[in-house]
């Protein structure tokens, strides 16, 4: 690996494992509220298209940080098929929730910004993570 790519690499992760599983228990969540016959009770109070925004954002940023850099096209076009799928599961379901072009592109824009703050540096925020409470080998 040459000196200009070397910090393109992402270093190891050394629970990684751990990481990605927290990973898919976030996008179950995700799909679970969105799927529900009536919104969490929590949500009431606050903007939907804000909350799919920072629902998307956090799943760009939490895979934006397991994958390399060369995979970002990939972990956003994975999301944004994620928020479609599921917005058109809530046209089909028929018991009080719709689907909303909208969600779609609040969603939307959540990855592209989650992964935008990857790019511009936090992307690497579990290193930190495991590097702060000394868990890296």
């Amino acid at each position: 690996m040459s000196v200009e790519t070397a910090w393109l690499a992402q270093p190891k992760l050394r629970f990684a494992r751990l990481w990605w599983a927290l990973g898919w228990v976030l996008v179950a969540v995700i799909v679970t509220t969105s799927l529900e016959r009536n919104t969490p009770s929590f949500t009431h109070d606050m903007n939907d298209k804000v909350l799919h925004f920072l629902g998307y954002s956090s799943l760009a940023l939490w895979f934006g940080a397991l994958a390399r850099r060369s995979r970002y096209v990939v972990v956003g076009t994975l999301l944004i098929l994620l928020g479609a799928a599921l917005e058109v599961a809530q046209g089909f379901m028929g018991i009080g929730r719709t689907a909303d072009w909208r969600d779609l592109l609040a969603n939307s824009l959540g990855v592209v910004v989650g992964l935008a703050v990857c790019y511009a540096g936090l992307g690497m925020w579990m290193v930190w993570v495991e590097r702060l409470f000394r868990l890296q080998k």
